[in-house]
């Protein structure tokens, strides 16, 4: 395939002019100027990209992965599908320390079934519960139990996981020496250790801290997750100058963040407990259902009340962030853009089929906070580094992964009622040199394989 005449925006190698592009064998086989020659034109399916954008394939550090149904042996093809509309090529999953019991049995089935697109799978902490056989999420882990999980932690890693992730949040009863325990296991890999952290608003930055000093010092990368529904509440400033301290004291940490002003989780985790309300203005309305009997409705307490004992796996919609805080995070140098998409049976937030181009409509062409190189950088390159993917960049023998859009057309159209909506603009998705995706239809669904580590 030889795309011809696009802007090509490839930050990884500080290319930001018109350019060709030439996909062979799966790979990235050239980018010149000028005309292409007969020998590169004979036999190429050409397309004509003026006017249009030429980017490496996105890369999303951050995304909660479709279930695998082993009996069946295939998988439930909803977020995926969503991911490879908006220009995803590579995700990366098992994120908030939620994903698949059994991680090395996911990775086979990917490899075996294929997927719309690339994936890397983190350990999911809760897998590494499970195992040890802690079933109270609120009860610290035995010494007993917490080398059971230090096994399971090597066992999966060696199996291709490309890191580890948690989610505090969640899991209350987690200590410093379950932490440290498994993050000593994590660090002999040097692989990423991820984290959902403990709490959010006025208690943010004490639990960016409980992290950061149970994780640094083991030789891993440290990742922060979607900072915008932890700390969007008018401490976004002190959270990303905590951990600018860290960066200066020589910890290898950054952070993620999408461009929505609500999160989605179920109303039966722990950030719903008991008195969730006070924290976000004493309201029980700034939640709405997004599934179930009371789907696009606002809680109340008697709403509240049913789902948590009648339907506590549903998904909620909280409209609690502050846009000029999220907007502090996604243009900080240090922060990548993440969907944090998450559906279940199509249902959830938008943020899993918009977030990729509401970001590039919204912080380079409508409010103009960031330049496109900036904001490619974080989509790309800057998110693959992270994970330490060979991806995010067009130079030559790389894999082909390619995504191409208008500017002028590019907008999300996904809504919290019609949460997978495809957007628009997004005109060519390129998996291993193939055409995946055009202009919001998924072309192929079995390219994508597992990136392990």
């Amino acid at each position: 395939t030889l795309i011809l005449r696009g802007l090509v925006v490839d930050p990884a190698n500080k290319i930001h002019s018109r350019q060709n592009v030439l996909l062979e064998n799966g790979k990235i086989a050239a980018v010149f100027d000028g005309a292409p020659t007969e020998a590169q034109l004979a036999g190429a399916e050409v397309i004509e990209a003026d006017g249009l954008v030429v980017t490496p394939g996105f890369v999303d550090v951050h995304m909660h992965e479709d279930p695998y149904d082993e009996a069946e042996d295939r998988f439930r093809l909803d977020i995926f599908d969503c991911m490879l509309r908006m220009g995803v090529t590579t995700a990366v999953a098992g994120n908030c320390g939620e994903g698949p019991a059994d991680p090395a049995l996911y990775l086979d089935a990917v490899d075996r079934l294929g997927l719309p697109v690339n994936l890397a799978l983190l350990l999911p902490h809760e897998s590494l519960r499970k195992a040890a056989g802690v079933t109270d999420k609120y009860a610290a882990a035995s010494d007993g139990q917490i080398r059971i999980m230090e096994k399971m932690t090597g066992k999966w890693l060696d199996a291709g996981c490309a890191g580890l992730s948690y989610g505090i949040r969640y899991v209350p009863g987690l200590d410093s020496r379950e932490m440290r325990g498994v993050n000593a296991e994590v660090g002999r890999t040097g692989k990423l250790i991820a984290a959902h952290v403990r709490d959010d608003e006025a208690k943010v930055v004490p639990a960016v801290i409980e992290f950061l000093d149970n994780a640094q010092g083991f030789g891993s990368p440290l990742q922060v997750s979607h900072i915008g529904s932890m700390g969007a509440f008018g401490y976004m400033a002190d959270m990303l100058s905590t951990v600018d301290g860290y960066r200066l004291r020589g910890a290898d940490v950054a952070c993620d963040c999408y461009p929505y002003t609500a999160f989605c989780t179920s109303i039966g985790s722990t950030t719903f407990d008991e008195g969730f309300h006070l924290r976000y203005g004493g309201r029980y309305d700034c939640v709405e259902a997004a599934q179930g009997k009371y789907r696009g409705q606002r809680l109340t307490e008697e709403i509240y009340r049913y789902y948590r004992a009648e339907d506590p796996k549903a998904y909620m919609i909280a409209y609690v962030m502050r846009q000029d805080e999220v907007d502090m995070a996604l243009t900080h140098p240090n922060v990548v853009m993440a969907s944090d998409g998450t559906l279940h049976s199509g249902e959830g937030h938008p943020r899993a089929a918009g977030a990729f181009p509401r970001f590039l409509r919204m912080y380079v062409y409508e409010h103009q906070l960031m330049s496109l190189s900036e904001a490619v950088a974080k989509i790309t390159c800057l998110p693959a580094a992270r994970v330490g993917l060979d991806r995010g960049t067009l130079s030559p023998g790389r894999p082909g992964d390619v995504t191409i859009f208008d500017p002028g057309a590019l907008t999300d159209k996904a809504t919290f009622a019609q949460p997978t909506l495809a957007p628009e603009g997004i005109t060519h998705v390129f998996l291993g040199g193939v055409l995946a995706a055009r202009d919001g239809q998924a072309l192929r669904r079995d390219l994508g394989r597992t990136l392990r580590k």
